[in-house]
């Protein structure tokens, strides 16, 4: 039988996945209406860059309140004591994030 914390760590992996997952839809998508002749189409442009920033919030919110909640269940506090692996990961993922939040401004940039 598995422990507790193997379960949370399987669970925060496929959290994990899923990020990626939506990230590579979001990537794929900005390649698709951003770079590709249909950022010269106006309603398609408008409309896949709305459907990029959407898909790229709601990988932030998901990545954010997973990894909230697993620096919870392990009561890590990034400001004190030693890193190890876990706390390297959450550190990480909390830059992942920054750089998901600069993606997404440059999309909302290239909006306007």
């Amino acid at each position: 039988m598995s422990s507790p914390s193997s379960s949370i760590i399987i669970e925060y992996a496929k959290s994990t996945q899923n990020v990626c997952l939506c990230l590579s839809i979001s990537a794929f998508l900005i390649i698709l209406f951003v770079m590709t002749p249909l950022n010269s189409f106006v309603l398609s442009s408008i409309f896949g860059k709305v459907i990029i920033l959407t898909l790229l919030g709601y990988t932030i919110f998901y990545n954010v309140t997973k990894t909230n909640n697993f620096s919870k269940n392990f009561n890590i506090d990034l400001t004190s004591g030693d890193w190890g692996p876990i706390k390297t990961n959450i550190a990480c993922s909390y830059i992942f994030t920054g750089f998901l939040l600069v993606l997404m401004l440059t999309v909302l940039q290239q909006l306007f």
